[in-house]
């Protein structure tokens, strides 16, 4: 197999696998594998749509720094991580076992295209390319009937931004997704346009200012809340600089679920393309 660092040769199938990001845990369980071990395990269980992780998966420490002891424990035939991670600590996971890096950030392809390469390429090492080409189905055929019921009701072309936000030492941070973001192609794949033309940040999002916003008055506003603590319709509705932008006066914002994830594999990506429907019809 290929992965973002080169060849990776695999006995067979892998079964005992060990995912460092909530995305390979995501894609591993929507093809019938279930990981010995994830890195961050109760955060997975915020992700909207996600498949169901049983209990009995081993937490591994953070995805940044994993213990290698616990990792080294469980006999894992494969380790799954991505390019974003030092090369020291990578170069430590394969003294365990083989390790496939992914790079969400692939300059050679859009991000929607590297999820798809990144979700048939980890099924391909568990033995899963059936099931991760039905897997794909479904979620192409929830963006078609998605975009057909946003144009049943006019909104084809709509200028839409989405954004999430949270509140940082008090106070209020807003980031924008840009179109060459994941969350920027499902927009364009349901349809709408993402009018944002801020240069993003290498996540695909651009942190701004309320000012910044003018920028897309015309837009509807989604956004995705922290659990709990809606800085949008708190902090920031009591601003004079927020109310005073068009989508709010026009109320033209609209808040995301708080479980809706950009950044995963096609079935939280099926979930969030639901979730815009909801949100705008």
């Amino acid at each position: 197999m290929r992965d973002a660092t080169g060849e990776v040769r695999l006995d067979g199938p892998a079964r005992r696998v060990v995912a460092l990001e909530w995305t390979y845990a995501e894609n591993l369980l929507a093809v019938g594998v279930t990981p010995v071990g994830v890195a961050e395990k109760a955060g997975y269980a915020t992700i909207g749509g996600a498949p169901r992780m049983p209990a009995s998966v081993r937490d591994v420490g953070k995805r940044e720094t994993p213990d290698l002891d616990v990792i080294r424990a469980l006999k894992p035939d494969l380790i799954v991580t991505d390019r974003s991670r030092p090369l020291g600590r990578i170069n430590a996971l394969r003294l365990i076992a083989p390790v496939l890096v992914f790079d969400p950030q692939r300059p050679d392809m859009s991000a929607w295209e590297e999820m798809r390469t990144t979700f048939i390429e980890l099924s391909r090492a568990v033995g899963r390319r059936a099931q991760a080409e039905r897997v794909l189905t479904r979620l192409d055929q929830t963006i078609d009937r998605s975009r057909k019921a946003l144009a049943d009701v006019g909104w084809s072309h709509t200028p839409t931004v989405v954004a999430i936000s949270y509140a940082d030492r008090g106070l209020p941070v807003i980031r924008v997704f840009a179109r060459t973001s994941l969350a920027g192609d499902l927009l364009a794949r349901l349809g709408l346009q993402n009018p944002w033309r801020g240069r993003p940040e290498p996540d695909g999002l651009s942190t701004v200012q309320v000012a910044d916003l003018r920028a897309v008055a015309m837009a509807e506003f989604l956004y995705v809340p922290v659990e709990g603590d809606d800085i949008v319709s708190g902090t920031l509705a009591a601003t004079t600089e927020w109310r005073d932008l068009e989508f709010v006066e026009a109320k033209r914002v609209r808040a995301l679920r708080p479980r809706t994830w950009f950044f995963g594999g096609p079935v939280s990506l099926q979930w969030a393309a639901e979730e815009i429907v909801r949100a705008l019809t």
